[in-house]
């Protein structure tokens, strides 16, 4: 009988197969984001249900290990990874239950909803309130709710086949009710034109994003679906067979927007995309990405006039796209906002700002974190780069050798590498810049303890134990940055009435005590966190978290906690202040505000 694995069974197999040895069920704990018994009892599941088909062995000091997992298993595993892709960090209940009122023409009941899908009624308020969240997020399609007669979708049959293309994996399509045969059917489609279309467009080299490969093969799928099902666009005009299946003219026009909208990865061979494209001038794209990066360095104080992002033609062609995506308001869907706002502050909070001068308005905020992915890898140096000291005797070969090596290892990129012999070492004794100082000499490493040994030379068996060495000297950099950070900025929490908000983010600047008139993000965040940030020269550098005693809506969320931060300096310390930023979003984030210590 085939076997369906959960979400946790899935990670637990994944990471153990991955690691190729011993994990903790303490690591497993943190992966999963559950408890350590929650991992031993999915373990203790998993070895009574599938036998000698997946033999994990366990020890008390060790963890766990994957001794065997049979064949048949590791293509069922690969196969519900398939089925529930998911690149929207979207809930699937709710994924769920918004197909299936896609797939619906009249009002569905709150009682009927609940019916159908086992869930309580002030689940589904909740769920639907979710719904006309993520509807709105996108033109063309909106939710509809009445209390008497229910909830339904608005939009033309071809904007619904486009939001169907959304939600609609396999994964999610089969907890719905209806006919299984028809969703076998849709999932075997699927797989025919995923390798049909991967194929077309290989051979006209053109290069779209993974993501809306999947997205454009669903659609196609989703025509034949509901063309099946009775639902029918209007002059849909003659068909056209493509990988064995008929599609009419207004599918296919359809299939082209969606192309045409598509993230797309610069390089040759991009003449394919269409005339449509190829008529819209450069220039536009350029301004906008000039602009950008002027408001950017001149927030950062760069004074070196070179291009802040490091892949222009990538940027220009993703904003070529994001032009088309603005004119039509069919913005893109995924939704990696929350961990990446999390992870990258900063640069969050600098595109908000940025974009707001340059586009003239607010730019839907899925759109704005692909900008700030941009932004943030083109920072990734400038954030994490070493100047590096090696005191050593040996030949300028090997030390060399040693330099790559580190490189490699450390993960982050090297400033400045500068070489010492002992002697000169021993007798300038000067205080130097770099952060991360190493030696090859046994007794500069005894003599001088924040040296770091390493061999001469680095293969086979000393890789590990270097590469580990290097690892933990980067995390304890990275909590040293922190502590001095939150020493230096954070403030003393505070206790707030709240209440109900009335004034949108008026309230909130209020409460953090910021005037009107600086130029100010704000962003919800998991856990009833909001966050505000602001540049203002004027005023002190601080951190500063507020709880409130009774919660306040913003955006359609409970808000329970303010997490301001406010940047007042120039650019010295400005990545150590927003890293220290992000360590207190995502330990926040994770807390409900029974827990904080007030």
């Amino acid at each position: 009988m085939r076997r369906y694995f959960g979400k946790q069974e899935m990670d637990i197999l994944v990471t153990l197969i991955l690691r190729h040895g011993w994990v903790t069920g303490e690591e497993l704990a943190s992966v999963l984001g559950v408890s350590k018994k929650t991992v031993q009892q999915e373990i203790r599941r998993l070895g009574e249900e599938l036998g000698e088909d997946c033999r994990i062995h366990s020890s008390q000091k060790k963890g766990y290990r994957l001794e065997s997992l049979s064949d048949h298993l590791r293509r069922d595993m690969i196969s519900d990874l398939e089925k529930n892709e998911n690149h929207y960090n979207m809930r699937g209940r709710t994924s769920a239950l918004a197909l299936y009122l896609l797939f619906q023409q009249d009002f569905v009941t709150m009682d009927q909803l609940a019916e159908t899908f086992f869930l309580s009624k002030s689940t589904v308020f909740s769920e639907v309130k979710t719904m006309k969240r993520w509807m709105g997020r996108q033109g063309g399609i909106s939710l509809e709710v009445s209390g008497t007669r229910g909830v339904r979708v608005l939009g033309s049959e071809l904007d619904r086949r486009f939001r169907c293309a959304t939600f609609c994996m396999p994964g999610i399509l089969c907890r719905l009710p209806g006919p299984e045969t028809e969703w076998d059917r849709y999932e075997e489609e699927l797989s025919l034109i995923r390798k049909g279309l991967g194929k077309d467009l290989a051979e006209r080299n053109m290069r779209i994003s993974g993501e809306d490969f999947g997205k454009a093969c669903r659609y196609l799928a989703v025509c034949l679906l509901r063309n099946r099902l009775g639902f029918s666009l209007d002059q849909e005009g003659e068909k056209e067979e493509h990988w064995g299946f008929l599609f009419s003219q207004a599918e296919l026009a359809g299939f082209r927007e969606l192309l045409s909208m598509a993230s797309v990865f610069s390089g040759k061979g991009q003449e394919e995309e269409g005339a449509s494209l190829q008529s819209e001038p450069v220039a536009v794209e350029e301004v906008w990405l000039e602009k950008l990066e002027g408001e950017i360095r001149e927030r950062l104080e760069m004074a070196s006039e070179e291009p802040v992002f490091s892949d222009r033609d990538q940027l220009l062609t993703h904003l070529r796209r994001l032009k088309r995506r603005l004119d039509t308001g069919k913005y893109a869907t995924n939704y990696y906002d929350k961990e990446l706002m999390i992870a990258c502050p900063l640069e969050t909070h600098l595109m908000e700002l940025c974009c707001r001068r340059v586009f003239g308005r607010e730019l839907p905020k899925t759109e704005l974190f692909f900008l700030t992915a941009y932004l943030s890898g083109s920072l990734e140096r400038e954030k994490k780069g070493v100047d590096v000291l090696l005191v050593s005797n040996q030949s300028p070969g090997l030390t060399a050798g040693l330099k790559a090596c580190i490189q490699e290892y450390l993960g982050c990129g090297v400033k400045s590498f500068r070489t010492e012999p002992v002697y000169l070492f021993e007798a300038e004794q000067t205080e130097g810049r770099e952060e991360l100082l190493l030696t090859t000499e046994r007794e500069i490493a005894i003599l001088h303890r924040e040296f770091l040994l390493l061999p001469a030379v680095i293969r086979g068996r000393e890789e590990e134990p270097v590469s580990r060495l290097l690892a933990e000297w980067r995390g304890e950099r990275k909590k040293e940055k922190i502590r001095r950070a939150l020493e230096r900025y954070q403030r003393p929490d505070r206790l707030l009435p709240g209440g109900k908000a009335g004034r949108g983010t008026a309230d909130f600047r209020a409460m953090a005590g910021w005037e009107e008139g600086s130029e100010v993000s704000v962003n919800t965040v998991s856990g009833g966190l909001l966050f505000l940030c602001r540049f203002q020269r004027a005023e002190e550098t601080s951190i500063q978290l507020f709880e409130l005693e009774r919660p306040m809506e913003y955006n359609r969320k409970s808000i329970r906690r303010l997490l301001a931060a406010s940047w007042c300096g120039g650019r010295e310390g400005i990545f150590d202040f927003f890293l220290a930023v992000s360590f207190l979003l995502e330990e926040n984030s994770r807390k409900e505000a029974k827990s904080l210590p007030f």
